[in-house]
């Protein structure tokens, strides 16, 4: 029979290895205990053949034998098989463990080995030495049960033997003892069965054994990638809970530092000192870039980024990402096509858009000479989008690594200005989410397609989008009284010097309770209230939030600041309805929400 697995032996002269050995013993506890159930799970059918062949064979000998002696006979099968019976019940109520498989074990071989020596007994009582017809059918009776003995106790060869010789030796005995050369030849033959019928069980026996061993192997390789799975996902939690932690203290200072970058932008200063700040502010936007799209990444993994379906007009999605990558094609001198088309699409028109960006993007940058090409095909209900480009290609092995998070083919030096890796990964998570397939072909040397697949739309079912607020002129700030609670002082000062910049008047404080003392001498409600989502200890800005509406007893309009990627903070602070900007912070887009907030609270006055 086949190895089962390695053993000590197959290594010879190192030191006996514990855990190895422990393991191996645990592995055959499990074979030996699997063997059994096999043998019992076998023994219904095993009991109904007995009770047929005893009974058909009492019927059939009865004339020659005598009623009296069949019917003792039979009446002992039939015990025998209740027994059985009995016993194969009392085996699944006690559900033995591998530990206690024992005694059953040999219960099980012990048992058929008094079923052997009554079907031996029997053939010897109900042996008719004149009667050629009733020895044959005595001998297809034995033959019978013989061969039904290698499935019912071929899982435990013991039981095999126990059962069959017992059974078989009796009545071969019997015909040897009658001298003529037909029953002797007749002997022989069955002596021949009963050695062929043991090397068959033993073959049956070894396949069993591989069979079971080989599926527990199985088992123990699903659990050991259950095992490493559970590990993957616990490292990716514990990777989202440190880059919540970094991203957080990190957005920190470079949240004040964007803010007092700003300020001094809108200051007047001489063109030397605007140079130096205008390079800062390219660095400080290089660092928003990695934030962003880390951030990106943690909205996806939280889910809380939901689609908003509708449908749109696939030509304002291809215009749009056209106006932002024609000039930077340009530059490096690569021709940039983008297809007209009057199709419409079921998409969210955003998320469908920083798809097509990030995957125009890619292309742009891998491309040195040629040019890409932006476009769709129609097919049937769906429509492709299609990002064709002359660049490196990408060979087909790799085209699996190309999705994962910050990894990029040919950047090993970690160049930012070749990207960061984040861009396909994107893409993926959002394609996922709106059950759009993605489809790559590339050819090395050529270039690369990459494709979308989403719904066609009606035009007759596109609703035109409201215009923006932001439009309608710019709303004057000044005399807003805006309240900033931060616990980095850094912070409160960057966001105070950027609203004074723009003539609001600024409260701010620490904490909640903070902000409430200085409110009291002040007598004035205030206009708006800028809050950090995660302060000290375990206040949050939901909380303060609605402590201070609670105090003036009005829904002042608020706005949460975070640096918090841990996907459970993303989900309570998009589920408490406050808007929420990211730090760090877009100083046009902080003041077009602080507007839109303001004017909306004034309209609903």
């Amino acid at each position: 029979m086949p190895s089962d697995g390695p053993s000590q032996a197959d290594f010879p002269g190192t030191p006996p290895d514990p855990l190895l050995a422990a393991r191996l013993a645990a592995r055959d506890l499990l074979v030996e205990h699997e063997k059994v159930r096999t043998q019992y799970r076998n023994m219904p059918i095993s009991i109904v053949g007995s009770v047929v062949v005893a009974t058909l064979m009492g019927v059939a000998l009865a004339p020659g034998v005598g009623l009296t002696k069949v019917l003792v006979w039979i009446a002992a099968a039939y015990a025998w098989s209740l027994g059985r019976l009995f016993q194969w019940r009392a085996f699944h109520r006690s559900d033995p463990s591998p530990e206690a498989i024992g005694p059953w074990r040999t219960y099980a071989i012990i048992g058929s080995l008094l079923a052997g020596t009554l079907w031996g007994v029997g053939a010897a009582v109900m042996y008719v030495p004149d009667g050629l017809a009733y020895q044959l059918f005595l001998l297809m009776g034995l033959v019978g049960m013989g061969s039904g003995c290698v499935f019912s106790s071929g899982s435990v060869m013991p039981s095999f033997v126990a059962f069959m010789y017992p059974a078989i030796l009796p009545s071969t005995v019997i015909f040897m003892r009658e001298g003529d050369l037909l029953h002797v030849m007749t002997g022989a033959l069955m002596l021949l069965y009963m050695g062929l019928m043991t090397l068959f069980a033993l073959r049956v026996y070894g396949s069993i054994a591989e069979f079971i061993s080989l599926r527990f192997e199985n088992s123990g390789l699903v659990e050991e990638l259950r095992r490493r799975k559970e590990v993957a996902e616990e490292a990716n939690v514990a990777k989202s809970r440190f880059l919540a932690a970094a991203s957080h203290d990190l957005r920190q200072p470079l949240h004040a530092l964007g803010l007092f970058v700003q300020a001094l932008e809108d200051s007047p200063l001489a063109t030397r000192e605007r140079q130096i700040i205008g390079n800062i502010r390219h660095s400080v936007d290089a660092m928003e870039e990695l934030f962003n799209a880390l951030l990106d990444i943690s909205r996806l993994d939280a889910g809380v980024v939901q689609p908003c379906v509708s449908t749109i007009p696939l030509t304002s999605v291809l215009d749009r990402v056209r106006f932002e990558y024609g000039p930077i094609a340009r530059q490096k001198r690569v021709s940039l096509t983008v297809m007209k088309t009057s199709v419409y699409v079921l998409s969210d028109p955003s998320l469908l858009g920083r798809i097509v960006r990030n995957l125009l993007a890619n292309a742009v940058r891998y491309t040195d000479r040629g040019g890409v090409v932006l476009g769709c095909r129609r097919r049937g209900n769906t429509v492709r989008i299609e990002v064709w480009d002359t660049g490196r290609g990408i060979p087909q092995e790799r085209h699996g690594e190309i999705f994962r998070e910050f990894h990029q083919l040919e950047n090993p030096e970690r160049d930012r200005r070749k990207g960061l890796g984040l861009g396909l990964a994107i893409v993926e998570r959002l394609a996922k989410l709106l059950d759009h397939p993605v489809e790559l072909r590339s050819v090395v040397g050529k270039g690369s397609m990459f494709a979308i697949t989403v719904p066609l739309g009606a035009q007759e079912n596109c609703v035109p989008l409201e215009s923006s607020p932001d439009a309608v002129g710019v709303f004057d700030l000044a005399g807003a009284l805006v309240l900033v609670i931060d616990d980095e002082g850094a912070v409160q000062e960057g966001m105070a010097a950027l609203l004074r910049k723009w003539k609001c008047e600024v409260l701010t404080a620490g904490s909640g309770q903070e902000m409430l003392e200085q409110l009291v001498p002040l007598q004035r409600r205030p206009d708006l209230i800028v809050c950090d989502f995660r302060l000290r200890g375990a206040e949050n800005g939901i909380g303060v939030v609605e402590m201070l509406r609670n105090e003036f007893n009005v829904d002042i309009p608020a706005l949460l600041v975070t640096g918090d990627t841990a996907p459970d903070r993303l989900r309570d602070a998009e589920a408490s309805g406050l808007p929420i900007l990211h730090k760090p912070l877009n100083p046009a887009r902080l003041r077009t929400l602080i507007a839109n907030l303001l004017r909306e609270h004034i309209r609903a006055a």
